[in-house]
């Protein structure tokens, strides 16, 4: 995929926030099992820990109600408001919950974060990225999704953070002001359809 020569990275906080193009450019250049890893983890929003900890307990997934229940003791973050965590899912991102569960039952390894940054930093580089590897690590899917649901459904911020596990407060300082290019709006909101609602 050719990007056009004026696109630049969107990087926030060291992070980068990938738009669809530049996901699915990246997706060409890794091997199925990190495909299935990083699937799970945009759709999901979950920290690595979490995703983790879910792999061992693919029960919190319910298809019907389309979300995960993640109960306390999965919740990976110190200064944790959320006693539980009910992260929604669009019909996406149940298959791409459901995939990452067949192949952990296949026996999938999750890397570690070292393992998984040099890889997604190589990916990047041969999928020519806008500005290369730069902010490119596993954390960037969470902060992709999070910034995708803001941009898409700004006025549901309470539900989108909810589903994410922030405060308010850390919804309002780092996602109400994230500019998209007019095509790549178009690609989330497509990427979105029937989040956290049954269309």
């Amino acid at each position: 995929m050719e990007f056009e020569p004026d696109r630049k990275a969107i990087v926030k906080d060291s992070t980068r926030i990938l738009t669809p193009k530049e996901y699915t450019a990246l997706k060409e250049y890794l091997e199925p099992n990190y495909i299935a890893i990083c699937d799970a983890l945009l759709h999901t929003g979950m920290r690595m820990p979490e995703l983790i900890k879910f792999s061992q307990h693919f029960e919190w997934y319910d298809a019907r109600r389309r979300c995960i229940e993640l109960p306390r003791i999965a919740i990976r973050k110190e200064k944790n408001v959320y006693k539980t965590r009910q992260v929604n899912l669009t019909l996406d991102g149940c298959k791409a919950v459901e995939h990452f569960n067949k192949m952990i039952k296949d026996n999938m390894k999750i890397p570690s974060r070292q393992a998984m940054l040099g890889v997604l930093c190589r990916a990047s580089v041969e999928a020519r990225l806008p500005d290369g590897n730069k902010g490119i690590c596993p954390k960037m899917f969470r902060k992709t999704l999070v910034s995708w649901l803001m941009k898409a459904f700004g006025g549901r911020m309470f539900e989108i953070a909810g589903s994410m596990g922030h405060t308010l407060e850390v919804m309002q300082i780092n996602y109400t002001n994230l500019a998209f290019a007019p095509d790549d709006m178009k690609d989330i909101e497509k990427f979105l359809k029937g989040w956290g609602v049954f269309e």
